[in-house]
């Protein structure tokens, strides 16, 4: 048994199908069609493939002990990339998600996932992989284009990579902060 998982913010449906509006014009103008095969998502954690249910176990677990969070609202404002390999929706850094970002990294961290983790630099991606032969014309496209949309965030989502495709697997709800146990210690 082997399971990959992605951990991600998804945006609500009204707001994730004027994101595939922007994706499937860019598919049908400029050819790349990678995009296309994911989720409209912000992605959290990088995916990671488990490969027993004692290490899903784990994994989720950690995951319900990151939920305990404040609710925020998140922006998503105007086109931006990363040079020549990804052109995306710019996510506004805030507390909210930087803080949640944060929390789910440290849960994470003690089940050696990944061996290192990039500097997270949240987007919603719109095209990448095979973008590269029309990565300027792209840009030039969506350099005086405005966008943007907020909504209200209570909760992150698990993936689940499932015949060739990434589906829906498990929402965590944030608890109230207030309400989290905790650790009893002789020496505090």
């Amino acid at each position: 048994m082997e399971n990959l998982f992605l951990v991600c913010l998804v945006p609500p449906v009204s707001i994730a199908e004027d994101i595939d509006e922007i994706r499937n014009y860019i598919s049908a103008q400029f050819n790349v069609h990678e995009s296309l095969k994911r989720p409209v998502h912000i992605t959290l954690y990088p995916p990671v493939k488990l490969s027993s249910l004692a290490a899903e176990n784990r994994f989720f677990n950690a995951l319900e002990d990151a939920a305990f969070h404040a609710p925020f609202t998140q922006v998503l404002k105007n086109f931006s990339s990363f040079p020549e390999h990804t052109f995306f929706l710019d996510v506004e850094k805030n507390e909210g998600i930087m803080n949640l970002e944060k929390q789910l990294s440290k849960a994470l961290q003690p089940l050696k996932l990944i061996t290192k983790k990039e500097k997270f630099n949240p987007h919603l991606t719109l095209a990448f992989r095979d973008i590269k032969p029309v990565f300027k014309q792209i840009t030039a496209a969506f350099k005086d284009r405005k966008f943007k949309r907020e909504f209200p965030v209570s909760s992150f989502s698990v993936y689940k990579h499932q015949d060739k495709r990434w589906q829906p697997f498990k929402e965590f709800r944030f608890k109230n902060p207030g309400t989290r146990a905790t650790t009893l210690s002789l020496f505090a």
